[in-house]
């Protein structure tokens, strides 16, 4: 009836749409941290720094005027160097210093400089850059990373809280989604097993969809009940007939008219199978043939000569050279050719029916008084409900046709007789007024 998958709640669009956004969320966060942080280093390292540097330079030059013999800086973050030859000492002997504030080699590592040269001495004031990083870390990364665990840890429990709410909603969309009528139990309900975690709304929900359920479920039993003895008491008569028609073709001889009798009947026996398998949905127990159309056709202009003659309308056939067998359901296409010409022979009031066998597709043309189209169109999709016909025998049998073709996936198009030629003028048909019928095949 249902089978329920484990992963069902997390691999529903909803619950799919709530981890993307919660993931985007946690991505969005994540990078602007990320950002924020390269910026605070570029800011600290890049301006701060490179002022600070040039002010503790500027100061120095200051004490010194004041006090020649002032000792250079030498704290934990700022210590220099001081010579008075042109010849730098051993460590910055292979530099080349610049005014300013630069980036060299000193105690093995790159650190951040300031060059400068006054009254004869040169002096080179260095960062210790290395505190420059645990500050960035203690005032910058640290209560980043703190107020990120508490954000993630807030996103995590109203992550929970809202797929607490929204799970059961999207378990009973999972349910209703997998039920199997062709094969629903009616005393079970695919809903019965799913908790709603106290959410009113999806406990209203569920009851609804309960009864909703039950109601459908009492309908399909009654419907296939109902069709179940249709089919007897169709059947009976049916089998009846024609064990008479076959008894009196063995006394009296293969008469033409109990022929015809008995082809009639065979059709109908056809014509309810085919029917009672579309409304119970199980056109795939229908057998399928691989057999030429051009059988089918010839078969049923056979069995409507008589129709036409009656009517004053000759049916005449152009066949594919070029047919090759299809696999087919040979009682539905009789069924939609059969409607189709019928409809042709009884309402067209022509004089001529033309059958055009192509490759994928048939056309059928009358030269009658036609149909009004809506909106003045010259071509409509078949669809009684959308076409404006008064004939009382048009719309059953199109209603019919089109549920035929949706089954077998073809489709049908209702065609100006005139504006069909104009367009297809390889067809050698006379251009007066009447109705093209295409029926085109998968």
């Amino acid at each position: 009836m249902f089978r329920r998958n484990k992963n069902d709640a997390n691999t529903h669009p909803l619950s799919e749409m709530f981890n993307r956004h919660y993931w985007l969320q946690i991505g969005l966060i994540a990078l602007s941290i990320i950002i924020g942080i390269a910026c605070s280093a570029w800011v600290i390292k890049g301006s701060l720094l490179k002022t600070a540097l040039e002010q503790e330079m500027d100061h120095y030059w200051m004490r010194i005027e004041r006090n020649p013999n002032a000792d250079l800086p030498d704290t934990k973050n700022l210590y220099g160097y001081r010579w008075e030859t042109e010849t730098p000492p051993m460590a910055f002997k292979h530099q080349v210093l610049k005014a300013g504030v630069h980036r060299i080699f000193v105690d093995g590592k790159e650190r951040m400089t300031v060059y400068g040269e006054q009254k004869g001495q040169h002096v080179l004031l260095v960062f210790g850059e290395s505190n420059v990083n645990k500050i960035v870390w203690m005032f910058g990364l640290a209560p980043l990373m703190f107020s990120l665990i508490v954000l993630y840890s807030f996103l995590w429990w109203s992550n929970r809280r809202a797929r607490r709410y929204f799970s059961p909603i999207t378990r009973l969309a999972n349910a209703l989604e997998h039920i199997d009528w062709a094969h629903q139990n009616k005393e079970a309900s695919p809903f019965q097993g799913i908790s709603t975690n106290g959410n009113m709304e999806a406990e209203y929900l569920k009851q609804a969809l309960e009864k909703y359920h039950q109601v459908l479920n009492d309908f399909i039993n009654r419907e296939r009940e109902f069709t179940g003895d249709v089919s007897h008491e169709l059947r009976t008569p049916l089998t009846i007939l024609k064990g008479n028609v076959q008894l009196c073709q063995s006394r009296y001889g293969n008469d033409k008219s109990l022929s015809r009798i008995s082809n009639t009947i065979e059709d109908m026996q056809l014509l309810v199978d085919t029917l009672l398998a579309i409304a119970r949905n199980t056109t795939n127990t229908l057998t399928a043939e691989q057999i030429c159309l051009s059988n089918i056709i010839s078969e049923l202009v056979g069995d409507l000569e008589s129709v036409g003659q009656t009517k004053g309308i000759e049916i005449l056939v152009q066949y594919d050279s070029h047919e090759f067998p299809r696999l087919i359901y040979p009682s539905m296409t009789k069924m939609v050719l059969s409607n189709i010409l019928r409809n042709a022979l009884n309402y067209s009031q022509g004089t001529h029916i033309h059958i055009i066998q192509r490759k994928n597709s048939i056309v059928i043309a009358d030269n009658g008084i036609g149909i009004n189209m809506p909106n003045d169109s010259k071509v409509q999709e078949l669809s009684a409900s959308q076409l404006q016909i008064k004939a009382k025998g048009h719309g059953i049998g199109l209603q019919l046709v089109q549920k035929l073709c949706n089954q077998l996936g073809w489709r049908v198009e209702l065609f100006d007789r005139q504006y069909y030629l104009n367009t297809h003028p390889h067809l050698q048909l006379e251009n007066t007024t009447g109705l093209i019928v295409v029926v085109y095949m998968n």
